[in-house]
């Protein structure tokens, strides 16, 4: 696997930090992203992460899209995809154009079924799903902050008990741990994911609402009743869909939002930037499923429905600005 070509698609915080981490540890990595300013500068002073970690890794390749890595005749054996997820439907068409024969997709991603549109496109034998256990935030072109990480990330075949599927994420598994971000495989990934994605839909939603960062949410009584009115909800339902987390679940999840500190959900982030925010695969996907399976979620629902108003908006100033 080392001598793999690799590319990552979307160098946010979680392609750029994941990014840096395989390019420092010697492998063939390519860089895709829209942003040319952002590779541009990667180019010339290297990809930057500070914070949690430190380190500066020099990228040699780059391309804007997987359309245009296609036109310059590369072909990749990993892909991790780690746009935000309302972005995957961008670029799945063009997957197959730039995966070699025998090649993996990774669904390096934050929220629920983001890798559905890869599974249609490639089936479950080359398509794997991570739950990401780190953040950052995007503090400037070429240079992520990478504000925590909490060991290990997790990462399985999207479609649990493919044994192709299984040991090809057991390879990667082992190649992004050796490149210093811990990751160990798991025979449920579903289950990681899942509670990924209630410790973000717990939070990011009130903090995109209120613009408080992730220690002015828990000091604060109304906003804290907001984050544990949402965690009932989003526990009740992963229950009901299949997924237990124990007892402690609840206060566990309320420590580690209170060990994140000032760290600012990239949720927020794209509601100041005035971008499409993932709430449709946060809290609007786990309402979702709480109505399939008869579970109330009034808050959810609630929540996801003000966030995607302010998508609305955003995306009329837009259409507005063209």
């Amino acid at each position: 696997m080392a001598d793999k070509k690799i590319a990552v698609v979307g160098v946010g915080p979680v392609g750029g930090i994941l990014g840096a981490h395989l390019i420092k540890a010697g492998l063939d990595i390519t860089l895709i992203d829209i942003y040319q300013e952002h590779l541009e500068k990667i180019c010339t002073d290297g990809l930057i992460v500070e914070g949690a970690r430190e380190l500066t890794a020099e990228a040699a390749s780059w391309c804007l899209s997987l359309d245009e890595a296609a036109e310059q005749g590369m072909s990749f054996d990993l892909i991790f995809v780690c746009v935000k997820a309302t972005a995957v439907r961008f670029v799945v068409g063009s997957l197959e154009s730039v995966l070699a024969q025998d090649g993996t997709v990774v669904s390096f991603q934050n929220g629920l079924d983001t890798e559905e549109e890869i599974l249609a496109t490639l089936g479950p034998e080359r398509t794997l799903r991570g739950a990401v256990n780190y953040a950052g935030n995007l503090v400037g072109l070429g240079q992520v902050r990478m504000t925590f990480f909490h060991p290990p990330n997790h990462l399985g075949a999207a479609v649990p008990g493919t044994p192709e599927a299984e040991k090809r994420a057991r390879d990667v598994s082992q190649l992004i741990s050796a490149a210093g971000l811990e990751t160990v495989f798991s025979e449920d990934i579903q289950h990681e994911v899942w509670e990924k994605a209630i410790r973000n839909a717990g939070l990011m939603p009130v903090s995109a609402l209120t613009g408080q960062n992730m220690a002015q949410v828990m000091a604060s009584r109304r906003s804290l009743h907001l984050v544990e009115e949402l965690l009932r909800e989003e526990i009740a339902i992963a229950e009901a869909v299949g997924h237990s987390f124990g007892s402690d679940f609840f206060d566990s999840t309320l420590d580690y939002y209170r060990g994140a500190g000032t760290h600012m959900p990239s949720m927020r982030g794209d509601v100041l930037e005035q971008r499409q925010t993932e709430i449709e695969f946060l809290n609007h996907k786990i309402a979702e499923y709480g109505e399939k399976h008869g579970v109330a979620c009034p808050y959810n629902r609630a929540l996801a429905n003000l966030v995607f108003c302010i998508d609305e908006v955003a995306a009329e100033n837009m259409q507005a600005s063209k």
